[in-house]
């Protein structure tokens, strides 16, 4: 059986979602750091606070949940709930702490070279997206 040929699009939405994947990953552990959570409580949260650009849906948050405790990177326990079954509550572990720790100081913190030099390639690629957007008007 042939194997369909995965288009230009298809190849930069599969790396794009990679992209928004370890967002995620990171937005998730740190919401754990700050309390424990539900699945449900994280999902809204993160779409609360990007203000409705990102929707995630349950085939997106618990997966995604699963892995995190597979690597040991948040533990989970059942609470009793006042409106319906028990929810699973999610916590970072130690391990899962110091991965976010040494991102946020290695790759986001303003002493890292990463930040500085990510904002001037932004800068740039943005400045050339408007010139070539310009130019075909």
């Amino acid at each position: 059986m042939a194997r369909k040929r995965a288009t230009a699009g298809d190849v930069v939405d599969r790396m794009l979602d990679e992209w928004k994947g370890g967002m995620l990953t990171f937005w998730t552990l740190g919401l754990l750091i700050l309390r424990p959570m539900y699945g449900l409580e994280i999902k809204k949260e993160i779409e609360q606070s990007s203000q409705g650009k990102i929707k995630l849906g349950p085939s997106t948050i618990y997966p995604l949940l699963r892995r995190l405790e597979n690597r040991g990177m948040v533990t989970r326990r059942w609470e009793k709930s006042l409106h319906g079954p028990p929810r699973a509550y999610y916590e970072a572990t130690p391990a899962g702490r110091r991965i976010v720790y040494r991102f946020i100081e290695e790759v986001l913190s303003p002493s890292s070279p990463i930040p500085n030099a990510l904002g001037r390639l932004t800068q740039h690629v943005l400045a050339q997206s408007i010139e070539r957007r310009n130019e075909h008007e």
